[in-house]
């Protein structure tokens, strides 16, 4: 007759069930944490002065440390930056940088901009829908604008009227399709 082989015994505690929830999977890294949205007294100034010049056109509102943000209507980003550089208390004479996200239901543009003078910093943000997303450029604001619009066309396909040139930046000529975006098939992508 042949040997079966012993199974270990069981270690004592709890046993999982046929009831059992399945573990969650194990997060690789340290904690996520969420960022709290608490300004400084330098971001409130700063926000107090944002508010006031962008007053009529703001939608929403936050900021953390010394920055403050206010999100505006794709109609009116051209007017609320124009105040934000105009005016004497704020200033904002740099844009600092273009930032998009895809939130999948929408583009987030996030316009950082800077008072070198005042050594202020804010965030212009836009809301445009994912399916052919468009705004008017910033370029006869901040000429840095024409940049980073160009980026921003490639990755996220963000159309910016009245931008001179929005010809590949990144990308070559003929790329097709915008690598920011979540539903670009980043894996399935073949080198040239």
């Amino acid at each position: 007759m042949a040997e079966t082989p012993e199974t270990p015994p069981e270690p004592q505690g709890e046993q999982p069930g046929a009831d059992a929830a399945p573990a969650a999977p194990a997060h690789r890294g340290p904690p996520i944490e969420v960022a709290v949205e608490v300004l400084d007294a330098r971001g409130e100034e700063t926000a107090a002065l944002l508010k006031h010049v962008v007053a009529t056109y703001v939608l929403d509102a936050g900021g953390r440390d010394d920055i403050p943000w206010v999100r505006v209507a794709p109609e009116n980003l051209v007017e609320s930056a124009r105040r934000c550089r105009d005016d004497t208390a704020l200033g904002m004479d740099l844009l600092h940088c273009l930032l998009a996200v895809d939130y999948v239901e929408r583009i987030e543009l996030d316009y950082v901009l800077f008072s070198l003078a005042g050594n202020r910093k804010a965030i212009l943000k836009v809301d445009l829908p994912p399916v052919e997303p468009k705004i008017d450029t910033v370029g006869g604001l901040w000429e840095a604008a024409n940049w980073y619009e160009r980026e921003t066309h490639d990755l996220f396909g963000v159309e910016f009227t009245g931008n001179p040139d929005l010809s590949p930046l990144l990308l070559y000529e003929g790329f097709e399709g915008h690598p920011g975006l979540k539903s670009f098939p980043l894996h399935d992508y073949e080198e040239w």
